[in-house]
């Protein structure tokens, strides 16, 4: 299980970002641009369960009532054109920031799975379920072992966080309620 992240090494992280949808620059710009901030680390595009996941947040967040809706930042491993045309197709509205590199990713500390370890049949009842959704599973162009992760920020602190432990682990999101 990854440990703590620190705030200060949040708040000094220099890389440039491939930002769509945000006015803001640097990561620390990302984490105070709005009172919360829900940062949401994906698989690779092409993967049905980020996909699904995507789905799933849309919905969750469009029924979000009240003062304290966070301002949702997906956060992808592929190209940014790439993070462009999904987007386009299943949260048109989205902001998202393009990490190829990974460099969010390890300073998150999101974990790879086990190939072994992803072998269960909650993954195989997901995949069912997201296939009569209409999803599909599409060649990756990213690390196909990458998981996601879920990041809540407070006034640019670090309140709650969430690891997929395999493909089709999500988490309560009424715990970010």
């Amino acid at each position: 299980m990854p440990t703590a992240i620190s705030d200060k090494l949040l708040q000094a992280y220099s890389q440039p970002l491939k930002i769509y949808n945000l006015p803001f620059a640097t990561l620390s710009e990302v984490l105070n641009c709005a009172p919360y901030v829900w940062l949401q680390f994906l698989r690779h595009l092409g993967c049905i369960y980020c996909k699904g996941l995507v789905q799933d947040i849309r919905t969750f967040i469009n029924r979000w009532n009240g003062e304290t809706r966070p301002k949702l930042i997906f956060i992808h491993p592929n190209t940014y054109e790439e993070g462009v045309a999904f987007f386009q197709k299943f949260y048109p509205e989205a902001a998202f920031i393009a990490d190829p590199e990974l460099h969010l990713y390890k300073l998150f500390q999101v974990p790879r799975a086990s190939p072994w370890r992803q072998l269960k049949l909650g993954n195989l009842l997901r995949f069912w379920t997201l296939t009569r959704r209409g999803l599909s599973n599409d060649r990756p162009k990213a690390d196909p072992w990458i998981l996601h992760a879920t990041f809540l920020f407070r006034q640019g602190k670090l309140v709650w966080s969430y690891y997929a432990k395999s493909f089709s682990d999500v988490p309560d999101w009424k715990r970010l309620v």
